[in-house]
């Protein structure tokens, strides 16, 4: 009976802790490394809205291990004519976003042929959703209503042509509200999107994997102080 009245303790314990388990570094993206039978599930590659990118979806393939140090990766892979013109994109599916919070991204890239732009963007119910879709106005999707983006940031990009692994980072905080047709609107969603580009129209390819997108703390006055340049 004392075996059994003490892993009840324990089992009591862990319930309360888990509930005060805060949600700062849990990541947000809900496949960030490409896991389980649909590896692109959590992920948007088909654009039919987006003139540029309504051909997209071939592009975003799953990297065969070999080629990526055996790791699951997403690799998009793009015909002659495309890096040079619109190039190719994976977006995440958007999350919710807690305005005024602070948030750090990061996501591990190998960009081999081509370079790569990385942005979280912030989106907000439509007020006009009969309005065109383009790139800044999503139709209703997966229970949410039609969006239009309201700000973004954009991480330093990782190093072009690359055939080694990086990590592209930063933390930004998002705003409270942003102006939507005249009117100041609570940022609702955040998604996170990688462009691949380059300066050729020669075919090519890139990697890109464990992407995270967490809330954290900011960092104060003392703590800025005493980080390096």
């Amino acid at each position: 009976m004392k075996i059994l009245q003490v892993t009840l303790n324990v089992i009591v314990a862990l319930v309360l802790t888990m509930d005060r388990v805060p949600a700062e570094g849990m990541n947000l993206l809900p496949n960030g490394n490409f896991e389980g039978k649909d590896p692109l599930h959590g992920w948007i590659t088909v654009f039919p809205d987006e003139a540029f990118y309504k051909d997209n979806g071939p592009y975003v393939k799953m990297a065969p291990p070999g080629e990526v140090g055996g790791r699951k990766a997403v690799m998009l892979d793009l015909p002659a004519g495309i890096a040079g013109n619109q190039g190719g994109k994976i977006e995440s599916v958007p999350v919710p976003v807690e305005p005024g919070a602070t948030y750090h991204i990061e996501v591990d890239c190998m960009t081999w042929d081509f370079s790569a732009k990385i942005h979280a963007e912030t989106w907000t119910t439509d007020p006009n959703p009969q309005q065109k879709r383009t790139i800044f106005r999503k139709g209703p999707a997966n229970g949410k209503p039609a969006l239009i983006m309201c700000w973004r940031a954009q991480v330093p990009s990782p190093p072009g042509n690359s055939k080694s692994w990086t990590t592209a980072s930063r933390d930004f905080t998002v705003p409270k509200t942003w102006p939507v047709a005249g009117q100041d609107r609570k940022l609702e969603f955040i998604s996170v999107k990688v462009v691949n580009t380059g300066a050729t129209m020669a075919a090519g390819k890139s990697y890109f994997t464990n992407f995270r997108l967490c809330r954290v703390e900011p960092k104060t006055a003392d703590q800025k102080s005493k980080t390096k340049p």
